[in-house]
């Protein structure tokens, strides 16, 4: 069967959308584009033998490839092209707790433009606004890991997005007049300390790295991989596809493969 496997994103336009992903997506406004999810709120699809098939119906397929009948992990681009609202995601837990039918959210951003990530909150004894948000100053391939409880929000910025398997967003400010969810905020913020990192993003579900290639590089893994170009590259196993910049794949699980070019790709896969 065939190993790696091309990603069709799942694009969705936004009010905050910047100009970037149109370039290479095709379509105006897009602020999303999903390129691995399995999520009931949206699913994203794969090209396997020359035929489109929605991502969770190919991992049903596979599942005893896989190992998992939920893809465990959702990537995404998002063009931040205005500022994104001030928000937070819940634990596990907390979903519950509150009677929600989608699990809790950690995710990490990947920067892979200049601009501005806020990410908790300079003093939690006030009112969670955006003047009360830490700042960085973002550039290209900074990692900001973002776990349930983290205040946070972008602005003017191209990130990649890695995240648990869930669409559970609490809004605490919105500049678009969009519904705000105050009182299941309160209940998740969490006075976690922000950091920043560059190349790798390491998380308790998943890990993320920014890889040079410089005419090729070989990898294996037990764990399915999702690697995302950033420039042109090919990836060769059993079977080859070639990756345009902002294009993604799904190598499964098991299986060496080569990776062909010159610039950066993003390695990701979930941990156990």
């Amino acid at each position: 069967m065939e190993v790696v496997i091309k990603n069709i994103p799942l694009l969705k336009k936004k009010e905050w959308a910047g100009k970037i992903l149109e370039k290479f997506k095709g379509e105006k406004n897009i602020g999303e584009s999903w390129e691995v999810s399995t999520h009931f709120s949206g699913v994203s699809n794969v090209l396997y033998k020359e035929r489109k098939i929605p991502l969770n119906e190919f991992v049903k397929k596979f599942e005893n490839v896989f190992g998992f009948s939920e893809f465990p992990i959702m990537v995404k681009f998002l063009d931040v092209g205005k500022i994104l609202s001030v928000q937070v995601h819940p634990s596990d837990e907390i979903a519950k707790e509150l009677g929600e039918n989608d699990k809790g959210k950690s995710e990490g951003w990947i920067s892979l433009s200049e601009g501005k990530v806020y990410l908790g909150a300079k003093d939690y004894s006030k009112e969670i606004t955006l003047e009360n948000l830490k700042v960085f100053e973002a550039k290209p391939f900074d990692t900001f890991p973002i776990p349930a409880g983290m205040v946070h929000t972008a602005e003017n910025i191209l990130l990649l997005e890695v995240s648990t398997p869930s669409n559970l967003t609490y809004r605490i400010y919105d500049p678009y007049g969009r519904e705000v969810h105050i009182d299941k905020a309160k209940k998740c913020i969490k006075p976690i300390e922000s950091k920043k990192d560059s190349m790798k993003l390491e998380m308790q579900q998943f890990y993320a790295e920014v890889i040079e290639i410089n005419e090729e590089k070989n990898f294996m893994d037990e764990k399915v991989n999702v690697l995302v170009a950033l420039d042109e590259i090919e990836v060769e196993s059993k079977n080859s596809v070639k990756l345009k910049k902002y294009e993604s794949c799904i190598i499964l699980p098991g299986n060496e493969y080569i990776v062909k070019g010159k610039g950066f790709v993003v390695r990701i896969y979930p941990k156990d």
